[in-house]
C-alpha cells in the first residue's frame, strides 16, 4: 500500500500544471516538474544558483514592463488567502509564455502565513488561438465595411478624376504665368486619387478574397500558368526564377483564380525588393495531409520589428504600398483551410504555404 506522502509526491511528479512554493524571501522551496518543463529550468539549477522565483518567471505584462507587485508577496499581507493572475513569464532560452498563476497562502502550526503555493497553467496556445479568432472577426467585419466604403468612394473619385482632367484641359487654353504650377498641383491630386482608387480596388478585392470556388486543380499546372505570366517582368528586374517539384503533387480542391491571386502576391513582393536582381526559388512538397509551398527569395529581407506585422492589413513594407496584398494572400490561404507563415533567411526572406489535400 502507497504511504499518503508518497501519493502526494507522486502526485506533484505527474500533473500537468506548475506547482512551486515559496517563502516570504521568495526563495523557492518545491518546484515540480511541469514547472521544469514550462520555463525550462531544472529544481537542481535552482537549488545550485539559489534562484528565487523572480529569477526564475521573469514576470512581466505585455508591454515589457516587469510586474512592480508580485501577486504571490501580496498574500503574505493577509489581505487574502487567494488570488488569481495572468501574465508573461520569459523561459531559460528566452521565449515568452503566457501562464495563469493560482496562488494559496500555507499556514504554519501556529496560523502564521509561512509559504506561498502557486499553480501554473501555460495558456500561451490559448491566447494565440483567442487572438486569432478575434482577428479574424475583426477581420471578417473590417472586410465587410471596406467592400461597402470603397463603393461608396469610388463613384466620386472618378468624378473628381474627370474634373481634374477637364481643369488640365483649360488651363492648356490660357497662356498664364503659373501655368506649369498650376499642371503641377493637379498632377499631385491625379496621383493621389490614383492612389485612393489603387486603395478601394484592394479593399474590394480583400472583401471578396474569402469567397471560393473549388475545383480540382494540378498545382504545377497553376504555377506553370504564373509564371509564364510573371517571367517576362521578373527578366526585366534581372531576376530568375526556379521551380522545383519533389515529388509528384496530387490534385487539390482550390480555388484556382483565387490562388494564383495569393501567390501572385508574394511573388512581386520578392520582385520589387530585389532592384538589384536576384533569384526567386519555389519549392512544392507533399505529405500524407498537406501540399507544401515554399517561396525563398534573395533580396534584403524584411526588417524584425515587423515580421509580427506582414500580415496586417494596411501594413506596408513599401513606399506607396496599400499594406493589402499580403492581408489577402493569408485570407485567401486560410479560406481554403491552409495555413502560411514567414521565415527570415541569413538572406532573403521565405513564405511557407501548407494547403490540405482533403
Amino acid at each position: 500500500m502507497i504511504k499518503n506522502q508518497n501519493i502526494q509526491d507522486i502526485a506533484l511528479q505527474y500533473l500537468n500544471d506548475g506547482v512551486f512554493i515559496f517563502d516570504k524571501d521568495r526563495k523557492i522551496v518545491l518546484f515540480n516538474p511541469a514547472c521544469e518543463k514550462i520555463v525550462g529550468i531544472t529544481k537542481e539549477e535552482i537549488m545550485k544558483n539559489d534562484y528565487n522565483c523572480l529569477d526564475i518567471f521573469n514576470c512581466h505584462s505585455s508591454d515589457g514592463l516587469s510586474l512592480t507587485i508580485c501577486p504571490g508577496l501580496d498574500l503574505f499581507e493577509e489581505k487574502r488567502s487567494k488570488i488569481a493572475r495572468e501574465y508573461l513569464i520569459r523561459t531559460k532560452d528566452g521565449k515568452e509564455k503566457w501562464v495563469r498563476t493560482n496562488y494559496s497562502i500555507i499556514k504554519s502550526w501556529n496560523n502564521e502565513i509561512e509559504y506561498v503555493v502557486g499553480v501554473m497553467h501555460d495558456i500561451t496556445e490559448e491566447k494565440m488561438f483567442y487572438e486569432e479568432l478575434v482577428m479574424a472577426k475583426t477581420l471578417s467585419t473590417l472586410g465587410q465595411y471596406s467592400n461597402e466604403l470603397a463603393h461608396e468612394i469610388k463613384n466620386p473619385l472618378n468624378a473628381i478624376n474627370i474634373q481634374m482632367s477637364l481643369l488640365e484641359r483649360e488651363i492648356d487654353k490660357h497662356e498664364l504665368s503659373s501655368t506649369k504650377e498650376l499642371h503641377a498641383v493637379v498632377k499631385v491630386v491625379k496621383e493621389e486619387i490614383e492612389r485612393l482608387n489603387k486603395l478601394t480596388k484592394d479593399c474590394l478585392s480583400f472583401s471578396k478574397s474569402g469567397d471560393l470556388k473549388r475545383k480540382e486543380e494540378d498545382i504545377v499546372r497553376i504555377f506553370n500558368e504564373l509564371l509564364t505570366l510573371i517571367n517576362p517582368h521578373a527578366d526585366l528586374n534581372g531576376i530568375r526564377i526556379y521551380l522545383r517539384v519533389l515529388k509528384d503533387s496530387p490534385q487539390i480542391s482550390v480555388d484556382k483564380d483565387k490562388l494564383k491571386q495569393a501567390l501572385l502576391n508574394i511573388i512581386i513582393n520578392a520582385i520589387e525588393v530585389m532592384s538589384g536582381g536576384g533569384d526567386i526559388n519555389i519549392t512544392i512538397s507533399n505529405d500524407d495531409d498537406y501540399l507544401n509551398i515554399s517561396i525563398k527569395d534573395t533580396g534584403p529581407g524584411i526588417p524584425s520589428e515587423q515580421h509580427d506585422k506582414i500580415f496586417d492589413l494596411f501594413h506596408s513594407t513599401k513606399s506607396g504600398g496599400t499594406g493589402v496584398g499580403l492581408a489577402i494572400t493569408k485570407n485567401i490561404i486560410q479560406a481554403h483551410g491552409g495555413n502560411i507563415r514567414f521565415n527570415k533567411l541569413n538572406k532573403g526572406a521565405e513564405f511557407i504555404i501548407e494547403l490540405p489535400l482533403s
